[in-house]
């Protein structure tokens, strides 16, 4: 007998046994194994119910590395203090003090980011996202150096950030999450803790609850407990209701109205109080078609608030910070009117505009941070060619400055600033081969006027440009280069001749 007949007989044994008995399944596969075996036919692998297996298909992962090269080109001027660029010797310089470090030149660093997770595995109900960022100095950057920035104040100019680490589990019960972790939470404010958050979604309502640690990148600070809910309330297909809180050395409190009129129009309004005071109203409504228009209406209660940060009244217990935060002052009550708008012309140009008003409820308030202003903006974004967009935008910014001419003080600083800001860019970019390779340059000219209690500046002008190009060398690898130049801008002392840098990057997908 041949062996293809006695295979089978064996199969055909096979179909009599019962289907639950685990060895007689076994042989039937082994003999339709054997029977499709031959040089003509390639057996496939059989599937294996492995959760592990099928970990792939529900990972995400995401990578940005960036090399930065600044570049700084001097004039040979000393500083507005008289620091000039001389080795120090311990003998008196006529010509200034002594200060090299402050002219370094160039400066070298590396920035990675790295972003994963999981979604649905061993259960549809968990997900994982953790995210982690890496800065460093590859060269040694002087103190005073123009390229100086945050990552010299760590300790071996260099820093390691866990960003988020957490798990989410969904359907506790119906329309229920918990997520324990390293995360972000947004309400009243932005809230970083390490801790947990709730949250139920029902027809009728919205609730997240959290509270944990908090935790910060850059400071130790010795207030650490903090926690919030928010609420909203679903009235109806077309309005909402919300009410956020948060609790950290002063209670923050929002509430916001939603309300949508038919399918173009959107209007909302909230008020915000921190610790009993009122602070914050606005009003705001949005039209969206063709033309897209937004007005808005913001008051400034009163400056019983955080002074932009509402972590800044913590007290930071890390030796590393030894120098006071720099104070701002308070945010001194105004109005802001504001109406941006947006038209698609035709297919090939759309046209917007912006005017921002800000008027002081007293301008004896004002401050070198905080005064009276109008700022202008109108844009245009053509698309001339296939594959070829441009955009052109004009912006002025005018602040309303008192003289500075009677200081209460020889410190006082609150009348000096800019005067007036005026810019124009220009923007191209083309792309080549399907998308997968791409081109882009601009330019921009900009004129400035200042005041302090010595002397105005008008009419100080500063240009630059910039060019780049990026390059998609398979689904899930991009490539891509920046390089920027800034003309000099002599107020600025040292004065620079131009500034220079350079960024080149490369991001992966999975």
């Amino acid at each position: 007998m041949c062996q293809l007949e006695q295979n089978y007989k064996i199969v055909a044994a096979a179909l009599f046994l019962t289907p639950w008995a685990l060895h007689a399944q076994t042989k039937m596969e082994a003999a339709w194994d054997s029977v499709l075996e031959s040089p003509s036919v390639v057996k496939q692998p059989r599937e294996r119910n492995n959760p592990a297996a099928d970990f792939l298909n529900h990972f995400f992962f995401e990578s940005r590395t960036e090399y930065w090269r600044y570049s700084t080109g001097f004039t040979g001027l000393p500083t507005a203090t008289g620091v000039i660029n001389a080795p120090f010797t311990g003998i008196f310089n006529p010509n200034g003090i002594p200060y090299p470090q402050a002219f370094q030149p160039d400066a070298n660093r590396v920035y990675s980011f790295l972003d994963w997770g999981t979604r649905g595995w061993l259960s549809d109900r968990i997900n994982t996202h953790f995210s982690f960022s890496y800065r460093q100095d590859l060269s040694t950057v002087q103190p005073g150096a123009p390229a100086e920035n945050l990552i010299e104040t760590f300790h071996s100019n260099r820093s390691l950030q866990l960003l988020n680490g957490s798990i989410e589990i969904n359907r506790l019960w119906s329309g229920t999450s918990l997520e324990l972790g390293r995360q972000y939470v947004y309400g009243a404010e932005l809230a970083a803790i390490d801790g947990a958050s709730f949250s139920i979604d029902r027809r009728r309502f919205a609730l997240t609850v959290f509270g944990g640690r908090r935790f910060s990148l850059f400071a130790d600070p010795e207030q650490r407990a903090l926690g919030g809910a928010n609420l909203i309330f679903k009235l109806g297909g077309n309005a909402s209701f919300e009410y956020d809180t948060l609790w950290y050395i002063k209670g923050t409190n929002r509430v916001v109205y939603r309300q949508r009129f038919g399918t173009k129009w959107l209007f909302n309004s909230s008020l915000r109080a921190v610790g009993g005071s009122p602070v914050d109203f606005s009003t705001q409504a949005i039209y969206s078609g063709r033309t897209t228009v937004r007005l808005s209406f913001f008051q400034k209660l009163t400056d019983k608030d955080f002074s932009y940060d509402y972590t800044i009244a913590a007290r930071d217990r890390d030796p590393h910070n030894l120098v006071t935060a720099l104070y701002f002052g308070p945010i001194s009550p105004y109005s802001q009117f504001v109406i941006d708008a947006r038209r698609s012309i035709a297919p090939m140009l759309r046209l917007g505009g912006a005017l921002w008003i800000r008027r002081l409820n007293d301008s004896g308030d004002q401050g070198a941070f905080n005064t009276s202003f109008e700022d202008y903006r109108a844009n245009a974004q053509l698309f001339p060619a296939r594959k070829l967009e441009t955009f052109f935008e004009y912006h002025q910014h005018d602040s309303d400055r008192l003289s500075p001419l009677n200081p209460t003080g020889f410190d006082d600083v609150s009348r000096a600033g800019e005067t007036s800001v005026k810019d124009l860019t220009g923007d191209i970019r083309r792309g080549f081969r399907e998308g997968r390779f791409g081109l882009n340059g601009g330019a921009y000219y900009r004129r400035i006027s200042l005041q302090d209690r010595f002397f105005p500046i008008n009419g100080i002008h500063q240009s630059g440009w910039l060019a780049g190009g990026w390059w998609r060398i398979d689904p899930r690898t991009r490539a891509y280069a920046d390089y920027n130049l800034d003309n000099d801008f002599f107020i600025f002392r040292p004065d620079l001749k131009n500034s220079r840098m350079l960024r080149l990057g490369l991001t992966w997908k999975y």
